[in-house]
């Protein structure tokens, strides 16, 4: 007959020898430094009670010496081993006092420690009671699940609970964090109880959580946007079934991400969904006007189907009529441009115009630049102007910030404001906009708007010229010549002026050509500079080529073509110029 009444005092006598400090022949160092505590225990207790600490104390046998026996158990917690270890001795587990991932811990070092029939019992305990929160941390309770074969009943668990209500998983608070392998068993799962585009859609709310910076919106994505979300999917794709999603489907949901999918993949996918079911698609595609406009992307680039300009103008009309601010918006360039399509600046405006109104930034923008130079059927008019690239530059378009800097700077379109040209100017300057970057080293060379500061000066024109803007290359070629907002440096400076003068630039070109007579001396040269400048209307050119032909200077001299020369520069306000006509009126 055995009466369970007595156990408790068995329980409590064997939890006395374990507080007490006599009698004890094993010390147990347990946790990682510096998180080490050393226990005290029986090894004849240890022995019969723990399978894996009886393998461990075989290899450390008794000393007749006296001296104590000491085991290291550095994987397990030692808050977690004292529990486990009162429970080896009192056979005494009261889990309604421990937090549940602590029972979760004690459930591991249990199964470390080879304690084979807690087990079940902590599965049992977590199954019953505590399925609200394991559900809010499946990721925990998965990865924990398979990492031994003996938490069977948390596996079936797992395996459940993936198949019948994946919701639970997927719409947990902490979804974003669960692992890779937990997310491939998900999408592997052929008995999942959710439709496959809900099951792409969590996929791609998984990779975009892996880049917090990334929009949920793909129509905002860069290039690198679209890279990164591939590179973190890549492994992930392969498992999902497209061919279970409708032609809506794949037209909403799948299409937008396209730039994520293998080029392979894409253009099986769109024969399957454009080819094998033409009229379904026609259908599917008059409801929804970003499917209208993706088809006409896809028939103008050939991206899985022929190129067809026809189709594709017919599916952006489509699209633009059901109020598609990209499709309008891709239409006014077309007309304006005659793409496809006669030009036709009427309805290029209407179209620029209908965007625009929905919000559409590049829209705004093109509706800007039209009425600020009176082009595509309107009429200069730099108050439209001021208030169109303002709505784009709020919205960070780069130009548009630039452009609005040069009207606040001249009062076009608005009262001159110079604090909010420089505002402008450094937005789109910050942005990388090559043009803003030497408005405001112009600002600043000369006190436009801000504080004169040679320094910043010299530095904003640097960074728009190693950009390739060309004033700002001769510029910065004459602020190395002078010195100005840096020590002089004349090698620079002919750099420079070189480099801008062989992109047409006139003034450099003049400079180079002044530079080869003056200095080194090669008149040839010179006259070719000049020439080049003067056939661009610089009048300082024209001049001194007017002087060389006169002179004989590096070309054989000609003194009709020098009048010629000297007649246009004069007739522009060269005093010089007209000097020498007054003078001699040679070629006359």
């Amino acid at each position: 007959m055995v009466d369970n009444k007595l156990l408790p005092k068995l329980s409590q006598n064997l939890l006395e020898i374990l507080d007490e400090d006599e009698y004890y022949d094993i010390t147990i160092e347990v946790g990682n430094d510096p998180y080490v505590k050393v226990f005290r225990a029986h090894m004849v207790i240890l022995n019969y009670r723990s399978p894996y600490l009886r393998r461990i104390l075989s290899t450390n046998k008794r000393k007749n010496d006296g001296t104590l026996t000491n085991i290291k158990l550095p994987n397990i917690l030692p808050e977690i081993f004292q529990i486990v270890l009162r429970y080896i001795y009192g056979g005494i587990l009261f889990l309604e006092a421990y937090d549940i991932s602590d029972i979760i811990k004690i459930l591991v070092t249990a199964n470390e420690l080879s304690l084979q029939e807690l087990i079940p019992y902590l599965e049992s305990y977590l199954i019953e009671n505590k399925t609200n929160w394991m559900e809010q941390n499946f990721n925990l309770i998965y990865q924990t699940s398979f990492e031994s074969d003996s938490f069977s009943e948390l596996q079936k668990y797992c395996t459940n609970l993936i198949s019948k209500e994946p919701n639970k998983i997927f719409n947990s608070p902490n979804f974003s964090s669960i692992s890779e392998k937990l997310l491939v068993s998900l999408i592997q799962n052929d008995n999942l109880q959710i439709s496959e585009v809900q099951v792409w859609e969590y996929v791609l709310k998984w990779g975009i959580a892996q880049n917090p910076e990334l929009s949920s919106d793909p129509s905002s994505f860069s290039k690198n946007d679209f890279n990164t979300l591939k590179n973190v999917l890549q492994h992930y794709i392969p498992f999902i079934k497209f061919h279970k999603l409708t032609s809506k489907e794949f037209l909403e949901k799948v299409l937008p991400y396209k730039k994520i999918l293998q080029k392979e993949l894409f253009k099986d996918l769109l024969k399957y969904f454009l080819d094998h079911d033409c009229n379904s698609n026609k259908i599917v595609a008059e409801e929804n006007s970003i499917a209208q406009y993706t088809l006409g992307n896809l028939y103008e680039n050939g991206e899985g189907v022929r190129v067809d300009l026809e189709k594709a103008i017919y599916w952006y009309n489509e699209a633009a009529e059901n109020g598609n601010e990209e499709a309008q918006y891709n239409l006014g360039r077309r007309y304006r441009f005659g793409i496809g399509v006669e030009k036709n600046y009427t309805k290029s405006f209407e179209y620029y115009k209908k965007s625009a109104d929905q919000g559409y930034l590049n829209a705004q923008f093109q509706l800007g630049y039209c009425y600020s130079n009176g082009i595509i059927g309107t009429e200069v008019n730099k108050v439209k102007a001021f208030e169109y690239y303002k709505l784009a530059a709020e919205k960070g378009h780069i130009i548009a910030q630039n452009n609005l800097g040069i009207l606040c700077e001249n009062g076009e379109g608005t009262e001159k404001d110079l604090e909010k040209s420089i505002y402008w100017y450094n937005k789109a300057a910050e942005n990388g906009n090559d043009a803003a970057q030497y408005s405001l080293g112009r600002c600043y060379k000369f006190g436009v708007g801000v504080e004169k500061n040679e320094v910043k000066a010299f530095e904003y024109y640097k960074k728009s010229a190693d950009q390739g803007y060309l004033d700002a290359q001769c510029d910065l070629g004459y602020l190395y010549d002078n010195g100005i907002g840096t020590e002089v440096n004349k090698e620079k400076a002919f750099e420079y002026y070189k480099i801008a003068a062989e992109k047409g630039h006139s003034i450099a070109q003049y400079i180079l050509g002044v530079f080869y007579e003056n200095d080194e001396k090669d008149f040839e040269k010179a006259v070719y500079w000049y020439n080049k400048a003067a056939e661009k209307g610089d009048s300082d050119a024209q001049y001194d080529l007017g002087r060389c032909y006169e002179s004989g200077k590096g070309v054989e001299k000609n003194d009709i073509k020098a009048y010629e020369l000297y007649k246009i520069a004069a007739e522009k306000g060269h005093n010089d110029a007209q000097y020498k006509l007054y003078e001699n009126g040679n070629g006359t």
